[in-house]
């Protein structure tokens, strides 16, 4: 469960990179596009360079910065699941922050379920320890007596050939 935590916030962290990567190349690259076909009168490709140097030169900054964020708020799960700091001065502590901004920060990684099942009360996170245990059980669509398809029933799954029945879990 907690590589899963971690995969999400590292999966955000890639994207909102490789977006902030994209708007500043689009900026450093829609500059010649201006001028090299408003001078040969390619005006859509010129407006396309407009363009992109608008999204680069607005969007590359607050990109950046979003991705600035989202490394501080990987570093406080990283404190939270690997380091097993559970007050907000410990990790204040460790993040060199002050506890009103790790306060936040906590704030904001349970409200993107970064940090899913833990409770936090302003000052101290701990495990939810109320959360149900959910059992997964892998339904393939074969039977497992006969190899047949499996039909969906409000009990569970039924085999179309042999008839035979499997409960849902």
């Amino acid at each position: 469960m907690e590589k899963k935590k971690e995969i999400n916030i590292e999966k955000d962290i890639r994207k909102m990179l490789i977006w902030s990567i994209v708007a500043s190349v689009l900026f450093v690259v829609g500059i010649p596009m201006i001028v090299i076909f408003a001078g040969e009168g390619l005006f859509f490709l010129m407006a396309v360079g407009i363009a992109f140097v608008v999204f680069g030169f607005y969007g590359s900054p607050l990109l950046w910065i979003n991705y600035g964020g989202l490394r501080t708020l990987k570093r406080v799960v990283d404190a939270v699941v690997e380091e097993n700091l559970t007050t907000t001065s410990e990790i204040a502590t460790q993040l060199q922050k002050n506890e009103r901004e790790v306060k936040g920060l906590i704030t904001k990684a349970i409200n993107k379920k970064y940090l899913k099942g833990y409770l936090f009360d302003g000052t101290n996170i701990s495990q939810n320890d109320k959360l149900p245990i959910k059992k997964k059980k892998v339904v393939e669509n074969k039977c497992k007596n006969c190899g047949g398809p499996l039909e969906v029933t409000e009990t569970g799954y039924v085999c179309s050939y042999c008839g035979s029945k499997f409960d849902r879990e």
